[in-house]
C-alpha cells in the first residue's frame, strides 16, 4: 500500500496540539493534506457511486434538514485507504503523545463517506452524530468552498464558523473522547462553490439511536 504521508501537513506533535483543542472547543480545524494529495483523493471520489441524501431525516420537532449527494463504504480499494491509513498511524502517534490517551488504541475507522453539496445548496441543518461515533470524526475538504459551524444546540446559539478549504481537516469530537459524553452540534450553509468532502468515523456498533 503506498504510503500518503508525504502529503500530509501535519505532524503527530502539531496534531497532538490540535486536538487538545476538542474537549473544550468540539472541534480543531487546520490545513491537512496538500493540493496534489488532495487532487488524487478527488480523482478517486469522482469514481464513486453517489446518490441523493435523504431530505429531512430525524423525529418530529428534531428533523434534520440536508441536501448533499453520499457515497458510503464502497468496497473497491483507491488512494482514499492510503489516505486512511495514514491518518490513523498519525492519530494513534498523537494519542500516545497525550497523557493521558483520550482514547484507547490501536484506534481505527471503520464508516467511510464522501459527500458533494452542489453550489447553492441548502447544507445541513444544526444536529450531533449518533451515540455509536466514537473518538474522532475527520471531515477533510478536497475542492469547494462552505461554512462549518459549531453551536451550542439546534438554534444555533453561539454559532462559530470554521472555514472548510480544500485540504482542511475538520476534526471533530465524537463520544468518549477524553471521557466525555457529549458530542457538538454542527452544521453546514454558505456552499458559494460545490463543495466536496471525504470523512471518516468509527462505529462502535451500538444500537442506532433516534436522532436528537
Amino acid at each position: 500500500m503506498p504510503d500518503f504521508t508525504p502529503h500530509f501537513l501535519t505532524s503527530p506533535h502539531s496534531l497532538a496540539q490540535a486536538m487538545q483543542l476538542l474537549p473544550t472547543e468540539g472541534v480543531a480545524a487546520f490545513p491537512l493534506v496538500d493540493q496534489a494529495g488532495c487532487q488524487k483523493m478527488l480523482a478517486a471520489v469522482n469514481e464513486l457511486p453517489f446518490r441523493a441524501c435523504t431530505p429531512v431525516v430525524g423525529p418530529k420537532g428534531k428533523e434534520v434538514e440536508q441536501d448533499f449527494q453520499i457515497a458510503m463504504n464502497f468496497d473497491q480499494p483507491t488512494i482514499l485507504d492510503d489516505y486512511q491509513k495514514a491518518l490513523e498511524k498519525q492519530i494513534n502517534q498523537a494519542f500516545s503523545l497525550m497523557q493521558p490517551s483520550p482514547y484507547p488504541q490501536p484506534f481505527s475507522f471503520n464508516d467511510k463517506a464522501a459527500l458533494i453539496y452542489k453550489e447553492g445548496s441548502k447544507g445541513i441543518t444544526p444536529h450531533r452524530d449518533l451515540l455509536c461515533f466514537e473518538a474522532v470524526i475527520a471531515i477533510l475538504t478536497l475542492s469547494g468552498e462552505a461554512g462549518f459551524y459549531i453551536c451550542d444546540d439546534r438554534e444555533k446559539l453561539n454559532a462559530r464558523r470554521y472555514a472548510a478549504e480544500p485540504g482542511v481537516m475538520i476534526l471533530m469530537r465524537g463520544r468518549n473522547f477524553a471521557g466525555i459524553e457529549e458530542r457538538p452540534y454542527h452544521y453546514v450553509k454558505g456552499v458559494s462553490k460545490e463543495r466536496v468532502g471525504y470523512g471518516l468515523r468509527y462505529n462502535v456498533k451500538e444500537p442506532a439511536e433516534k436522532a436528537r
